[in-house]
């Protein structure tokens, strides 16, 4: 059985100098959310919600990332804090990377050891209880009411018809990367009904003969960066709505024979659709947690976080202008 983390999940690059935020902290659906909104005098076209890893919605690097996909959607970012308070302290990151050996180098041996006993000890029980707190059974029907909100809830007021249930996306990472996928099955809990005066005239819907509505997915899209725990082949060959994915070529939670496993079923459902509605990119030598927790001083992690933006900006911008 794998292990509910990987190193690569719990470290990574802070980036706090480097970014000036722009997004406000608000209550939205009744959860703290970090919210974003495309420069002034430009209209958003849709909502994308985002999933954080395990650091939870006030990282700086994921807000970062709001900010990024907001200007260049342009739409509006959710970041809500799903985890209800219980996100890895951010300082764990910094604990653990002080671990590596580039920092140890010159530490004398028992100080070394004692410090890296202390790392364990402080890291373990912070993910064990990071663990209890997020299972599934506890945040998955907290994030589900806050999607069913969001989509339920008229579009924001420079959206085009926005009398009309918005478009949304959903964008998750790591921890993120389950509901994400999750979200994009063809069952009854992921689909929505809209009274038929708000929503009959949109275009492209199943319309409900009995009057009472307009059933929608609960997301038009979505896009995934090194999702953990995943089960393969199943959760993916469940994905009906536009699936968006990003790993690396030997991830450690998704290794290569998963994620070449992953790469079949979404080409396959292209083929059978007749067109490309799934998307899957490999990057070579990606660390796990490249999309939020890049190394900026590795030129190559950084090359790779930044085409994934470019990846997930693409495929918003192509779902929520058709």
């Amino acid at each position: 059985m794998q292990a509910p983390f990987c190193r690569d999940c719990i470290s990574g690059d802070l980036r706090i100098s480097e970014v000036t935020l722009r997004g406000t902290e608000k209550v939205i659906h009744g959860l703290p959310t970090y919210v974003v909104q495309p420069p002034p005098g430009i209209a958003p076209t849709g909502i994308v919600v985002i999933v954080s890893d395990a650091f939870g919605w006030k990282l700086p690097n994921t807000r970062a990332l709001a900010d990024a996909y907001a200007s260049r959607v342009p739409c509006t970012v959710y970041l809500p804090d799903f985890m209800d308070g219980h996100a890895l302290p951010i300082y764990l990151m910094h604990l653990l990377d002080s671990e590596a050996p580039n920092h140890t180098a010159q530490v004398p041996l028992p100080f070394r050891l004692l410090k890296q006993a202390w790392a364990l000890v402080c890291g373990a029980a912070h993910l064990l209880r990071f663990a209890y707190f997020n299972r599934q059974s506890v945040t998955g029907p907290r994030s589900h009411a806050f999607m069913r909100a969001v989509r339920t809830t008229p579009g924001p007021s420079g959206q085009k018809n926005s009398s009309l249930p918005p478009k949304v996306g959903v964008a998750g990472f790591c921890w993120g990367g389950l509901y994400t996928v999750l979200w994009t099955h063809d069952t009854p809990p992921k689909k929505v009904v809209i009274p038929s005066k708000t929503a009959a005239r949109r275009r492209g819907r199943r319309g409900d003969r009995s009057g009472a509505g307009t059933e929608y997915p609960l997301v038009d899209c979505a896009f995934t960066a090194h999702p953990s725990m995943l089960k393969i082949p199943e959760q993916i060959e469940m994905v009906v709505q536009p699936l968006g994915v990003a790993n690396g070529d030997n991830d450690q939670w998704m290794g290569e024979a998963k994620m070449k496993q992953l790469v079949a079923i979404l080409q396959s459902k292209n083929e059978a659709a007749g067109r490309e509605v799934y998307d899957a990119v490999v990057y070579e030598g990606a660390k796990h947690g490249f999309a939020t927790r890049a190394d900026r001083d590795d030129p190559k992690q950084l090359e790779i976080g930044d085409k994934c933006e470019d990846q997930a900006v693409r495929w918003f911008k192509r779902h929520f202008e058709s």
